[in-house]
């Protein structure tokens, strides 16, 4: 039962954030269509980042270093990969 939550759930995922990107690079869209997917795309994410800094900063308090620091490190580098990602997004709204 767990498999098959577990991948039900990562294909939804999948399909939300790839639709989602896709969708927000669509210059056919309207604009406030394609910033309300965006807006919404980003909070989520912050959500998660947010979720994975306070991960790390409590494994660091429980003494546990090595795997806090590597929470830390996780996310810091997911966030600059997102934010790469989010000005190429950005760059199509440019485009007419």
């Amino acid at each position: 039962m767990d498999f098959l939550i577990e991948f039900v759930g990562e294909i939804l995922g999948e399909l939300v954030l790839e639709g989602g990107v896709s969708a927000a690079s669509d210059h056919r869209r309207p604009k406030w269509q394609r910033v309300l997917i965006l807006t919404l795309m980003a909070l989520f994410f912050a959500a998660v980042f947010a979720l994975m800094a306070a991960g790390g900063v409590i494994m660091l308090t429980e003494r546990r270093p090595a795997a806090g620091i590597a929470m830390l490190a996780l996310d810091l580098a997911l966030v600059v990969l997102s934010v790469y990602s989010l000005r190429k997004i950005l760059r199509t709204f440019s485009r007419k």
